[in-house]
């Protein structure tokens, strides 16, 4: 369960992470953009040190387990997809957080902010150069029923997501992302 101390962390991470991602990977001597990202970063393990992570993760190690896709990448390639998920119950927190990421999203309903939030981290994903579908990493479209089961084994983490996660939900979530 997130506490005060790890909400804080977080949103502290993210406006530092949201601010000079960008920038730090286009251009890797930008002292200062590489600097704010590194205690982001910490900021972001110590938030997740203090609070479980949830489907985000579970579905992500699959990815690494099978297909030795790295974690950080796996992450990236269902978070958009897992967030999609969780929205009917979790679009207040995501639009909370949304203008921590993205603050041209300031301004704009819950429900609304919450889908651009999300379509605001699928397109970072894409303006970083990462590829955006589990095909481009060379999932088969055959391996998701398996990827879907094998995800469903990280209880410790399926049971701190906003909205339960079933088998099927899991291999939907997959399909979207492949």
């Amino acid at each position: 369960m997130p506490t005060a101390l790890s909400r804080m962390l977080a949103r502290q991470a993210l406006r530092l992470l949201g601010a000079h991602i960008e920038t730090a990977v286009r251009d890797g001597a930008n002292a200062e953009a590489r600097g704010a990202m590194l205690p982001g970063a910490m900021l972001a393990g110590q938030a997740f040190a203090n609070a479980p992570v949830a489907a985000v993760h579970a579905l992500a190690y699959p990815l690494g387990g099978l297909f030795h896709i790295p974690h950080g990448l796996s992450n990236a390639l269902v978070l958009p997809h897992v967030l999609r998920f969780n929205a009917p119950v979790a679009a207040p927190v995501y639009a909370e957080i949304a203008t921590d990421a993205f603050p041209d999203l300031a301004g704009i309903g819950t429900q609304a902010r919450c889908a651009a939030f999300i379509d605001a981290l699928a397109h970072l994903v894409q303006r970083l150069g990462l590829p955006p579908r589990l095909r481009d990493v060379g999932i088969p479209q055959a391996d998701l029923p398996q990827m879907a089961a094998d995800a469903m084994k990280q209880t410790r983490l399926l049971v701190n997501n906003p909205r339960p996660v079933t088998e099927a939900d899991a291999l939907g979530i997959y399909r979207a992302a492949w």
